[in-house]
């Protein structure tokens, strides 16, 4: 690289109030630039030496701070310049790169600059945005070359005339996205619906171990939609909680009952939350009805009152994970009992879950039941995951040409896998 055009930074962390953000430099005027810029808190070099760190701030053109930063050396013409994550300092640090001549760039426009491939740079933007240790350890091993490897591994078994070794290799690839990748490009929305005080609220804040959605023992406190994301087993899934759906009395109701069917409807999986004190009423019917179910498939637990043994919701929960749930419910439509800690009897013909977003009480089984219906699996650790559709047609037209008995067709089309981002 060489030029004022080709020395490039970018903000790679997400935008919004963080504890720390990553501005990351490139090109042969970086380390010019960091000279004129930083302002070192001890000795050593600067810009530090490969792989090395450095402590200092970075001033402005009359020697004020502008903020305390960290500099990494990433690579021989590559530098990070870790920030406090707030907008203003990263702001603050962005122009003063771009006062000393360093372009500023989107993030894949950067890693192209570095020489980075489609696949990583894939990688890469979803690393910004992983919400949980395990979809970024399955992001680094795509970084790390696991999906190259899978490729080369596969052209070595067709050019060697192993043709059935390859094929299952791209079987396990598409399964892989099917259960995984597709969740890491974009995370799954899991929409928590029901009639008005039955605890959605309450449940997402549950589950999201924070509260970030209002709750009140006043029927409709929720209007519109709130969402947040969450981690299942360390897969990152977006939780929405939907205002209460019966037959709304008001135009501010009426609104926020749409919204929430909208929501539903393009949900990957709704949570529709029954209440265990009083029974599935004619709303919960409709609403189900509208979800797919048909009129009369949901369970109806007695309609009283009273504090339930441990043993008995615990024998009901026991017994419904082993009944087929899609004899009551539709795929999409993950039924569950809540309040279940207050229900006197058993919860009536099985179907549903037993759960209290209260206590926290069978929302491990939710968790579970949810994966299944989403049909999730974390891969193991090193495993090949395709992370964008690009990849997965790529994989699909090589699966076609194996089918075909096309053995160097398939060849040619695998190696566009790794120029697919």
């Amino acid at each position: 690289m060489n030029g004022r055009a080709t020395s490039v930074f970018a903000h790679l962390t997400a935008p919004g109030r963080g504890g720390i953000a990553v501005i990351r430099c490139t090109g042969p005027r970086v380390a010019g630039t960091l000279k004129a810029c930083f302002r070192p808190g001890g000795r050593g070099d600067v810009p530090p030496a490969l792989g090395c760190l450095a402590y200092g701030h970075v001033v402005d053109a009359d020697g004020r701070v502008l903020d305390e930063v960290i500099l990494h050396r990433a690579g021989p013409a590559t530098w990070e310049v870790n920030c406090h994550g707030g907008p203003v300092a990263v702001e603050a640090v962005c122009d003063r790169l771009a006062s000393l001549g360093l372009v500023r760039v989107d993030p894949g426009a950067l890693l192209a600059a570095e020489g980075a491939g489609p696949v990583e740079r894939a990688a890469r933007r979803l690393l910004q945005t992983a919400a949980t240790p395990l979809a970024a350890r399955i992001l680094l091993d795509q970084l790390n070359g696991a999906l190259e490897e899978a490729v080369a591994q596969m052209d070595d078994a067709l050019a060697a005339g192993r043709p059935d070794e390859a094929a299952g290799a791209i079987d396990t690839l598409l399964a892989r996205w099917r259960t995984c990748g597709r969740y890491l490009a974009e995370a799954p929305r899991l929409v928590i619906a029901g009639r008005p005080n039955v605890g959605k609220s309450t449940l997402l804040n549950r589950l999201a171990g924070h509260e970030r959605a209002i709750t009140h023992a006043e029927p409709g406190t929720t209007r519109d939609y709130v969402e947040t994301v969450a981690a299942f087993d360390g897969l990152p899934v977006v939780l929405v909680d939907t205002a209460g759906l019966r037959e709304a009395v008001g135009r501010v109701e009426r609104e926020g009952v749409a919204r929430a069917r909208h929501q539903a409807s393009a949900a990957a999986l709704v949570v529709y939350l029954l209440d265990a004190e009083v029974g599935a009423t004619d709303d919960d019917e409709a609403a189900l009805a509208h979800l797919g179910m048909p009129r009369g498939g949901s369970p109806h637990p007695p309609r009283h009152t009273g504090i339930a043994s441990k043993d008995a919701v615990g024998a009901e929960t026991h017994r419904a994970r082993h009944l087929s749930a899609g004899k009551v419910q539709a795929e999409r439509v993950l039924a569950a009992w809540n309040k279940a800690d207050l229900a006197s009897g058993p919860l009536g013909p099985p179907g549903a879950l037993a759960v209290s977003a209260l206590t926290g009480a069978g929302l491990d089984d939710l968790r579970r039941q949810a994966l299944a219906r989403l049909a999730y699996r974390a891969p193991s650790a090193g495993a090949a995951v395709p992370l964008t559709e690009g990849q997965v047609k790529v994989l699909r037209d090589a699966q076609a040409a194996m089918e075909s008995g096309e053995a160097d067709t398939a060849r040619r089309v695998l190696g566009a896998l790794l120029r697919v981002g």
